[in-house]
């Protein structure tokens, strides 16, 4: 993978004097994990997890203490779930990214809308490598059913796969409203079967994010739907997510039964402080919440091949072969970028529609740039559209209204080869950005 994080000499020191593992019993299955003395992800394998940053916006933004420390925090994850991002501007997710990427990383990320029942909206953000990680098509805010408000901020939903790991899960994150933590971590299992439904082909799902659910707000102990069999909680009760004096697992990792093959066992707290040397004040300047973290499998258990399926609507097509983006001139005509960071993700002959996403830190202007198939026949030119930084389009072959990430080509009839094909994108002056190979439906 191009990031890989490994257990140093001192950190198994630390785990051997802390006592290396710890067991939780959730229905007729043990657990493993890695307690929260731990001072980070540091195992091989994919990381996933979440982090509430604490009202990010424009001044966090402009503090660069804080944002080294988010970045370096970020670079430790291959996919983290960010909560608490309150920025009008629309300013500072496009500064955390090219913080994250100051060293030459290519991460990406995608983020909700601003949601809330209160002038106080918050979003979500996933941000990922895109080395290691491949979203499947658009995401998506859960959609509460009519006549229902079971959530403050609804989560927020994407499904990814390993571009190298074995391993692919639908995500979502929740950051409950406190005075309704009981009542929303309850209606989790709710979003679970609707994952389910909008997602047949996969059957794993990882919820993840600031539950508020210990102290006054939660029960730990208490018997909500979340904890029936076929849940496994990954951050155990004894878990301080908090980086203040109190002791308290407010976030919290949950996955489905089916993901505990690729789960290594490895979860925990990311003590950021141990890792980067970070002390107060600048420690909770960063935020009052420690990220909690997962790691799945290893690779060893299969091929990249193997891994699930990169489409994203229900009953779509998977095409399970890696994105290639092709090396870019030293900047893209009129944006002023350095390099091409714009890349095809995904392509479903089963339900024809391609994904292309904008991975980069400027707004790219895709007007007349061309998307063909490999006989180079069929040819789609873009009409005015930007792509904002993380932003996701997906052009669908037939017909309909454009609206927000969707296009439509507007054809009769299919372009996509079920037996193979490759599809290509063209920049100004038909330079080559990106390809993605699709293989023969099996």
């Amino acid at each position: 993978m191009g990031k890989r994080s490994r257990l140093g000499k001192l950190g198994i020191f630390v785990l051997l004097v802390a006592g290396i593992f710890g067991a939780l019993n959730y229905g007729d299955e043990i657990l493993q994990f890695v307690p929260s003395v731990t001072a980070g992800p540091e195992e091989d394998g994919l990381v996933v997890g979440a982090f509430n940053v604490q009202v990010f916006g424009t001044t966090k933004a402009a503090r660069e203490d804080v944002m080294d420390v988010l970045g370096q925090t970020i670079r430790s994850y291959d996919l983290i779930a960010i909560q608490e991002i309150r920025d009008s501007s629309g300013t500072a997710l496009p500064a955390l990214l090219e913080e994250v990427n100051c060293d030459g990383s290519r991460y990406a990320y995608v983020a909700s809308d601003r949601l809330g029942r209160t002038v106080s909206k918050e979003q979500y953000a996933y941000f990922y490598n895109t080395d290691t990680v491949r979203l499947q098509g658009a995401p998506q805010t859960y959609p509460e059913p009519e006549g229902t408000d079971p959530f403050h901020r609804e989560p927020f939903i994407v499904w990814f796969e390993g571009t190298q790991d074995p391993v692919s899960a639908v995500c979502a994150v929740i950051h409950t409203d406190p005075d309704e933590a009981t009542e929303e971590i309850a209606a989790l299992t709710d979003v679970v079967d609707w994952i389910y439904a909008a997602y047949p082909s996969e059957p794993d799902v990882i919820v993840m994010g600031d539950f508020n659910a210990d102290g006054t707000y939660f029960d730990e102990e208490s018997d909500t739907p979340l904890r029936a069999s076929g849940y496994h909680w990954l951050t155990g009760n004894d878990m301080d997510t908090t980086t203040g004096d109190t002791v308290r697992t407010y976030d919290r990792m949950v996955i489905t039964e089916s993901l505990t093959d690729e789960y290594t066992g490895t979860a925990g707290v990311f003590r950021y402080d141990e890792r980067f040397g970070v002390a107060p004040p600048l420690l909770t300047a960063v935020s009052d919440h420690y990220p909690v973290y997962a790691v799945f499998t290893t690779g060893d258990t299969g091929s990249p091949e193997a891994a699930a399926p990169a489409a994203t609507t229900a009953g779509a097509t998977p095409s399970t072969s890696p994105a290639v983006t092709i090396a870019p001139p030293d900047a893209v005509p009129g944006e002023g970028a350095s390099g091409w960071a714009v890349m095809i993700t995904g392509v479903s002959p089963a339900d024809e529609w391609v994904t292309i996403q904008n991975t980069g830190t400027l707004s790219q202007n895709l007007t007349g740039w061309i998307l063909t198939d490999d006989t180079g026949s069929n040819r789609y030119t873009f009409p005015l559209h930007h792509l904002e930084p993380g932003e996701l389009v997906t052009v669908y072959t037939g017909t309909g209204e454009a609206a927000g990430g969707v296009l439509y080509w507007g054809r009769a009839q299919d372009v996509w080869n079920n037996d193979g094909d490759t599809a290509y994108l063209y920049g100004p002056g038909g330079v080559l950005v990106s390809s993605f190979p699709v293989d023969a439906a099996v």
